[in-house]
C-alpha cells in the first residue's frame, strides 16, 4: 500500500470545514456595513473590505508556515550534538529563511487579488521559552521577517510571541501571521472575474519546495539512513535544499498593474498543489500545455520516495508540491511583452504554461496526462 499525502493531510477533511465556516460566519458580514464598508466577494486568497465612498479596498489575511521549521530544528539538533565548542555552533544559519516563508505565504496572498501589502504581523509561538534562549537562532530567525518585509514592501510594526505548553512542542515553534494592503484603485481588485477564452497562463518559478508538501517531505526524507543530511548531486544537503526561502514576487506584479497589465488573475500554487490554478470559481478550463523542469529536490524526493513506497506518481506530485511553479499569471495575448519585460528587470525567467478555454472548471496537463476537476 503506497503512502500518499492525504494520509497525513486529508483535504478531504479540511475543505469542509472551511467551507461551514463561511456559512456559518456570513451572518456577520453585514455589520461592518454600519461605517460604509462592505465585504467584498469571497472564497480567494484574502478577505477583502470595499469602502464604499473611496476609490480603494482593503485587503488582509492570516497564514501560517506549516511545518518546514521542523527541518531547521532537525539540523540545528543534529549539528548540535556533533559540535564540542559552542563558540562553533552555526546552527542558527538553518533558521535564516523561516521568516522569508512565513512573510511569503500571506504577501503573496494579498497581492493575488491586487492588494500592494502595507504591513504585516508576525505570531512566532513556542511550546518552551527556552527555544529562545540561543541567541544566534533568534536573531537569524528574525532577520528573515526583517529581509521579507523589505522585499515585499511592507512594514512589520507588531507581533506575538505566545508560549503554549502542552500544545506546541517544546522543541519547536508554531510560525504564522497576518498581512493588510490596500487595493487602489479598485478596479484592480482581482478574483478571476475578467478571465476569458483565450488568455494566457504564465508561471513565475519557485527554486524550490516552498511551504507546501512539506509534511510529505518530511515523511520521505527522514526514513533516509543520513536523514537531512542526505547529500545530493549539487553538493548540498537535503535540508539544505528543503529550507530554500520562498520567492516573493510582490513587488514585479504590483509593477505589471502599474504598467497596465490586465491581470485577470493570479493563484499562489500552495495547498492542492497545481490544482489552485483553477481556484477562480467560474467555468474555465486551464490548459497546460509546457511544464518547466523540476527543481533538483522535487526529482530527489521523487526518487527517495519510490523506494520507501510513497505514491510519487505525477497525478499525485503535481497535486501536492509546485514542481517548480510558485504563481500562475492569467492575463490577455497581448499583455505578453510587458509582463516578461517586467519580470525581466527582477531577473525573474517568466514561463508560458498554456492557455484557458470555456469548459467545465478543471486543470488539464497535457504532458503528464493529467486532469483536476473542481
Amino acid at each position: 500500500m503506497t503512502i500518499k499525502y492525504s494520509d497525513l493531510v486529508d483535504y478531504e477533511k479540511l475543505d469542509p470545514v472551511k467551507r461551514k465556516a463561511l456559512k456559518t460566519f456570513e451572518s456577520t458580514f453585514k455589520n461592518p456595513e454600519r461605517l460604509g464598508v462592505k465585504v467584498a466577494p469571497i472564497g480567494e486568497t484574502a478577505a477583502v473590505l470595499d469602502f464604499l465612498e473611496y476609490d480603494f479596498m482593503l485587503a488582509f489575511n492570516v497564514e501560517g508556515l506549516g511545518t518546514k521549521n521542523l527541518i531547521a530544528d532537525s539540523l540545528w539538533r543534529e549539528l548540535k550534538k556533533k559540535i564540542e565548542i559552542e563558540e562553533e555552533f552555526q546552527g542558527g544559519k538553518y533558521y535564516r529563511f523561516l521568516g522569508q516563508d512565513a512573510v511569503a505565504m500571506s504577501v503573496t496572498d494579498l497581492v493575488a487579488v491586487g492588494a500592494d501589502p502595507i504591513a504585516y504581523t508576525d505570531v512566532i509561538a513556542s511550546g518552551n521559552s527556552e527555544w529562545f534562549s540561543d541567541p544566534k537562532r533568534v536573531d537569524e530567525l528574525l532577520s528573515g521577517y526583517a529581509l521579507a518585509a523589505n522585499l515585499a514592501g511592507c512594514a512589520i510594526p507588531q507581533g506575538e510571541t505566545p508560549t503554549l505548553p502542552n500544545i506546541i512542542y517544546k522543541e519547536t515553534l508554531d510560525l504564522m501571521g497576518s498581512s493588510i494592503g490596500v487595493i487602489k484603485p479598485k478596479s484592480r481588485f482581482t478574483y478571476g472575474q475578467k478571465i476569458t477564452d483565450g488568455d494566457v497562463i504564465y508561471g513565475l518559478p519557485s527554486g524550490g519546495i516552498c511551504a507546501n508538501g512539506v509534511s510529505k517531505a518530511r515523511s520521505i526524507v527522514e526514513k533516509l539512513p543520513d536523514g537531512y543530511f542526505t547529500k545530493l548531486p549539487n553538493g548540498k544537503t537535503v535540508g539544505e535544499e528543503l529550507l530554500t526561502p520562498t520567492p516573493i514576487y510582490v513587488r514585479p506584479i504590483i509593477e505589471m498593474f502599474k504598467a497596465k497589465v490586465d491581470l485577470h488573475y493570479i493563484s499562489p500554487i500552495t495547498g492542492h498543489g497545481w490544482r489552485k490554478i483553477a481556484r477562480a470559481r467560474f467555468l474555465f478550463s486551464y490548459i497546460i500545455e509546457n511544464i518547466p523542469e523540476p527543481p533538483l529536490i522535487f526529482t530527489s524526493l521523487i526518487e527517495f520516495g519510490r523506494r520507501f513506497g510513497f505514491d510519487v506518481t505525477d497525478v499525485e506530485n503535481y497535486k501536492v508540491w509546485n514542481m517548480g511553479v510558485f504563481i500562475t499569471l492569467v492575463a490577455p495575448k497581448e499583455d505578453e511583452e510587458t509582463i516578461i519585460e517586467v519580470a525581466g528587470k527582477y531577473g525573474i525567467e517568466i514561463v508560458k504554461l498554456g492557455y484557458v478555454q470555456k469548459g467545465d472548471r478543471s486543470v488539464v496537463i497535457k504532458p503528464k496526462k493529467i486532469v483536476y476537476r473542481y
